[in-house]
């Protein structure tokens, strides 16, 4: 019993120590690619990204989306966009349904677009919940609904995006969408 004890007290501390190490590997990428040694973040990315660590596939997405100490690939990026997403990164999952949307790399799709931005936003992406509420206020590949929009928009502008905040102050300042006007709700917004 004793042995056991100790031996799963030593799996879990180098499950520890092998986490510690894929972090600050992560981390290190951070401050590679602040420091605009885009090289270097890639060295220390592309390992951990390859174990499906979705932040790391998230951050090799943007290296080769911008062409950052790679050669601009969108169809690379793509691809890391699509793994990260499947290892659940939200931010991923937004840029996959704006490539969807705007047909980069991809046969342009707003089905596709939409069913990203609603898995981003459901689990708490602001520039999800912004797009998700601009495609239910006109209706876009869903039924328009009014409600719907606003309060995707409202979970946005909770978390600080300013177009989710215009938008409803907007909104409620003229009117749109046949609601009435509503200075004291577009005040909360501005």
């Amino acid at each position: 019993m004793l042995n056991r004890f100790i031996l799963t007290l030593i799996i879990t501390q180098l499950s520890f120590l092998t986490y510690t190490v894929k972090a600050g590997e992560l981390e290190d990428g951070f401050a590679s690619f602040k420091a605009g040694n885009y090289e270097q973040a890639l060295r220390l990315w592309l390992p951990i990204a390859e174990k499906d660590n979705a932040d790391a596939q998230y951050n090799l997405g943007i290296l080769y989306m911008k062409g950052l100490g790679v050669e601009k690939n969108e169809k690379t990026a793509f691809i890391w966009y699509k793994r990260s997403a499947a290892n659940g990164n939200t931010d991923a999952m937004y840029n996959l349904g704006t490539m969807y949307n705007q047909g980069r790399v991809v046969i342009r799709s707003t089905k596709d677009a939409v069913k990203w931005w609603q898995k981003s936003a459901e689990l708490g992406n602001a520039a999800g919940q912004f797009n998700l509420g601009v495609v239910y206020a006109y209706g876009r590949r869903v039924k328009q609904n009014t409600d719907e929009a606003l309060k995707w928009w409202k979970k946005s502008a909770q978390q600080g995006n300013k177009d989710a905040r215009a938008a409803l102050y907007q909104t409620y300042t003229e009117g749109l969408f046949d609601l009435p006007v509503n200075p004291q709700e577009a005040k909360r917004w501005k």
